[in-house]
């Protein structure tokens, strides 16, 4: 285990049960949704999709449908 990793072991250990629980169930859902999105970009089905969306995409902007994303939001 690095040692950043134990200092955050070790900070979360002195906190009270109920929040090592979230804190504990919030690193397992990250890892979980890591593993999810890994085995979903390693799929051989994943770059056609992946292809089609960005030609939608760029559809639209030659259309002139898609807006320019800047500052926090969409409608900033």
């Amino acid at each position: 285990m690095i040692d950043a990793l134990k200092q955050a072991m070790e900070r979360a250990a002195q906190q009270p049960d109920a929040e090592q629980e979230a804190i504990a169930q919030a690193i397992m859902e990250m890892i979980t949704a890591d593993a999810a999105w890994d085995a979903l970009l390693h799929d051989p089905r994943t770059p056609p999709v992946l292809e089609k969306l960005w030609a939608e995409a760029m559809d639209e902007v030659k259309e002139g449908k898609a807006e320019e994303i800047t500052g926090d939001g969409f409608n900033s």
